[in-house]
């Protein structure tokens, strides 16, 4: 039984440690050694990241795949490298098992454009959006509204060493050495510093408009949905051809920035019916295949819920599914692999029983990082502790039998405090 994940960050850590656990011979691709790739549950391989050479990447596990006595199942854990296995889908079956769409659905579902657009027209509950250089027609009902960058490809792994060069080759070609132009500068500066952009009113977007006017087409601007990451649910899937078959809920308690930040801390947590209603619709509407998170947000004005995006690939905090009693990452590989025969399962553990955290920068967050930015979102060690210490805590970077995570995951963290530190000192300078 052989599995393939790559991009290996923390979901694909997740993923690793649960095939691996269960037998899986699991083999971790990654451009330079991310977090994945430390554990002990598998083999570690180099090979070329898909955004800086795609065709590289895939003659890549075409050059491998022999030396696999089963199929192998593939399962890309990042919008990259997501997209570059959808786009050679056909090539690489004849080798192995694609866990990933086809490429149009999930070019479809990265263009924020493309997406919103369709969203719309199927009656999805999506929010209005415009393209960059269509700002004139947002009707004054539409704000606050927030501009981010539309196609999430064109935004760099963040994880990935070199920014510039990841980003000069997704917008304008590969040719190395080549001086940037004023243009992309600007253009690779706003799509690695700018997330999502809140803007409050007309002038707040024209201003916007004028400051980034040579890079606006590079933007979708859609209504904004009040509410900090803590408003932020997820309907997790894994579907083969259309048919989910495996399907969790939860809502992320914590992320960082507190507003449109990563999780740091999510829990298993029912849903209102119609969101999962979406997600069924959606799957069957798509033929969906593979895992893919649904992420609604839900308006602290209103109480509405909005479908703000679906990522076609696992997310970072998939590794609580196994303790909510529907391990996605098992039920795709069995099913692909056809080792088991699944049934259709869906989380059924009560509300906030089991909580999944990265503690070692939730804490660090909690007790420094909000201060400076969310005083509000700050606390204790004795409140911070309170507030995750439930029935079945999953700590993604802490297993008793898998310990190089955990010590690169420290490293990290004392990398950011130190780096901090050392702005905070210039900065008083």
């Amino acid at each position: 039984m052989t599995a393939i994940v790559f991009n290996c960050a923390y979901n694909g850590l997740s993923i690793i440690q649960e095939l691996g656990r269960r037998g899986v011979d699991v083999h971790a691709l990654d451009s330079f050694r991310n977090i994945g790739t430390t554990s002990t549950y598998a083999t570690y391989h180099s090979c070329p990241n898909p955004t800086m050479d795609e065709e590289g990447f895939i003659e890549y596990l075409l050059e491998i795949a022999p030396e696999f006595d089963d199929t192998p199942v593939l399962i890309p854990t990042n919008d990259h490298w997501a997209a570059a296995v959808a786009r050679h889908r056909e090539r690489l079956e004849q080798h192995y098992h694609p866990c990933v769409a086809d490429a149009q659905t999930v070019e479809l579902l990265l263009n924020k454009d493309s997406f919103g657009e369709w969203g719309v027209e199927q009656g999805h509950p999506v929010p209005r959006s415009w393209e960059g250089n269509n700002i004139d027609e947002i009707p004054d009902d539409a704000f606050p509204v927030a501009a981010k960058p539309s196609d999430a490809t064109g935004v760099p792994d963040m994880m990935f060493d070199s920014k510039v060069a990841l980003l000069y080759n997704k917008l304008f070609g590969s040719e190395n050495g080549k001086e940037l132009s004023k243009a992309e500068k600007n253009t690779i500066e706003a799509l690695s510093e700018i997330r999502l952009k809140v803007l409050e009113s007309r002038s707040e977007l024209n201003q916007f408009a004028a400051e980034y006017s040579e890079v606006l087409e590079h933007f979708v601007v859609q209504e904004y949905v009040r509410g900090m990451s803590d408003q932020m649910y997820t309907v997790g899937v894994y579907a083969n051809e259309g048919e989910i078959k495996g399907l969790f809920t939860g809502r992320k308690v914590r992320g960082y920035p507190p507003d449109v930040g990563d999780c740091k801390v999510g829990q298993a947590e029912s849903v209102p019916d119609h969101l999962i209603d979406t997600a069924e619709s959606i799957c069957a509407e798509l033929n969906y295949h593979g895992i893919a998170e649904f992420e609604f947000k839900r308006d602290e004005k209103t109480g509405e819920y909005y479908l703000i995006e679906i990522n076609p690939r696992s997310w970072s905090w998939i590794g609580i599914t196994p303790a909510c009693g529907v391990s996605l990452p098992w039920m795709a590989y069995a099913d692909l692999a056809e080792i088991e025969q699944i049934e259709f399962t869906r989380s059924s553990v009560e509300d906030g029983t089991v909580i999944w955290a990265k503690v070692f920068e939730d804490v660090l967050n909690s007790l420094y990082f909000y201060r400076r930015s969310h005083q509000e979102w700050a606390t204790d060690p004795i409140s911070w502790w309170k507030s995750i210490n439930t029935e079945r805590l999953v700590i993604s970077e802490l297993a008793r039998d898998d310990l190089f995570p955990t010590c690169y995951a420290l490293l990290l963290v004392i990398r950011r405090l130190f780096i901090s530190m050392k702005e905070n000192v210039t900065d008083h300078q």
